[in-house]
């Protein structure tokens, strides 16, 4: 199926949690906010909710800075 990760397309498998994806593209859970359709998911919920074809998640990875 195809969903949208900070817009740009990407196809992956059939029912595939927040917290598979971001292991399947190598981002680490350590300092992230996921957004799925607009709507902030807790990561306590990453691993209960699934995607859906044509779902756009949006990943927030927080920086340093001064």
């Amino acid at each position: 199926m195809t969903i949208s990760i900070n817009n740009k397309q990407k196809n992956i498998q059939d029912t595939i949690s927040l917290e598979n994806l971001l292991e399947s593209i190598d981002i680490s859970p350590k300092g992230i906010a996921i957004a799925l359709n607009n709507m902030v998911i807790s990561k306590k919920d990453w691993k209960v909710t699934f995607l859906k074809e044509k779902d756009q998640v949006t990943i927030i990875q927080a920086t340093q800075g001064g």
